[in-house]
């Protein structure tokens, strides 16, 4: 997830800062990882993300999975949204290099 917020960063001319690298990843920290079903959402989210940006394993990956994942989630009243932890924001400042 660093290296998506990073290269998103980048594109947007920004590819330290930190407000941009945790507002990009926090697309993926949501998911609270102590849930399967989250943490597998997590996953497809990262899958498609990392198609769209560096056309990687686009063959085994459908953005409409994502969609369906998440409408199936929802239907069960299951809520895979929280905020991320500081220790989590702090690793992924780390990784993608922020100044």
């Amino acid at each position: 997830m660093a290296r998506i917020a990073a290269a998103r960063c980048k594109k947007a001319n920004t590819p330290s800062d930190a407000t941009c690298l945790l507002d990009h990843a926090s697309t993926f920290l949501r998911y609270p990882p102590e849930d399967p079903d989250c943490r597998y959402v997590a996953g497809t989210a990262l899958s498609v993300a990392e198609c769209s940006e560096f056309e990687e394993g686009c063959l085994s990956v459908d953005p409409g999975d994502l969609v369906r994942q998440l409408d199936a989630l929802q239907g069960v009243g299951k809520d895979c949204q929280r905020d991320p932890t500081d220790v989590e924001r702090a690793a992924v400042l780390k990784l993608a290099g922020a100044t």
